[in-house]
């Protein structure tokens, strides 16, 4: 399966919001982290990538793993992550012997 490519500076977004919400610790609940998720990217391709890494996660990692993982998912969705191109990049890194960025 081929991964998913985005363009160099979709690449640099994805970095960033992945340092970002990485940055955002354990809560049952990162809403208030949307305003501040749109003022990085509002490209849902991007958002989408990112949100396949932690699809990823969520799927091969434990119960308490998939537990702490939700509100980011929940997060990317609220900010229209592209949900074709997280099941897309999920599956390419599910089918690889690649780790996500996290």
């Amino acid at each position: 399966m081929q991964m998913p490519e985005l363009d160099e500076g979709q690449r640099v977004l994805a970095a960033r919001v992945t340092a970002m919400l990485e940055g955002l610790g354990p809560a049952d609940d990162h809403s208030a982290a949307l305003p501040a998720l749109r003022e990085f990217t509002r490209d849902r391709l991007v958002l989408g990538d990112v949100l396949g890494d932690y699809l990823h996660l969520v799927m091969a990692g434990s119960q308490a793993e998939t537990i702490s993982h939700w509100p980011v998912l929940e997060l990317l969705r609220s900010a229209g992550a592209d949900e074709e191109r997280a099941a897309a990049k999920a599956a390419w890194l599910r089918t690889g012997d690649v780790t996500p960025p996290r």
